[in-house]
Order: structure tokens, then C-alpha cells, then sequence
């Protein structure tokens, strides 16, 4: 398998009660379809913690799509009193297992 490019997204709230109306918001506002992007998949780690990973199949559509991502992570933690970390990645597929 190929290289995928990645942009991996982390989200805590200061109030952990904000998470659910987040995802609600999140759900109705956020875009289903970023540019470039193939494949996205989200976890819910704790209580007041999430994380989502977009992947792409190369570097230009990660750094195309990278800055509308970023405002709309910014623009939740604004929202919602979270704090958010957003990272451009490169998966390993020599370390891959399972799917």
C-alpha cells in the first residue's frame, strides 16, 4: 500500500458537558465532503476528549485542504471552550496490520 497523508485532529473541552452539544453542532455545520479527502474516521477517547483523522492520497490535497480544516477546529474550540491540536501526518504502511 501507498503512503496517505493525514491530518489528525485533537479536541478537549475545559467542560466536558460541552462534548455532546459539540458533536450535535458538529454534525449539522461541519462539512461532509473536505476537498481532497478520501476516507475520515473519529474517536471518542474520554469524556471531554475527541480526536479525527482525514486522510489523503497526497501531500498537495493535505495542504490544500489543511487551512479550512484548521479554521473549522479553531472555530469549535472557540465555541464550545475546548483546546484543539491539528497536525499534518504521513501514515507507515510497512507497519500496518488488520482492517
Amino acid at each position: 500500500m501507498d503512503n496517505e497523508f493525514v491530518i489528525i485532529m485533537s479536541i478537549r473541552y475545559m467542560k466536558a458537558s460541552l462534548m455532546a452539544p459539540a458533536h450535535d453542532w458538529a454534525e449539522k455545520n461541519v462539512p461532509k465532503d473536505v476537498p481532497g479527502a478520501h476516507r475520515h474516521r473519529s474517536f471518542h477517547i474520554a469524556p471531554d476528549r475527541g480526536m479525527s483523522i482525514l486522510y489523503f492520497n497526497d501531500k498537495a490535497d493535505l495542504d490544500g485542504a489543511f487551512p479550512m480544516v484548521k479554521d473549522i477546529l479553531n472555530g469549535m474550540a472557540e465555541r464550545f471552550e475546548a483546546k484543539v491540536e491539528i497536525q499534518k501526518g504521513i501514515t507507515s504502511p510497512g507497519m500496518d496490520w488488520g482492517d
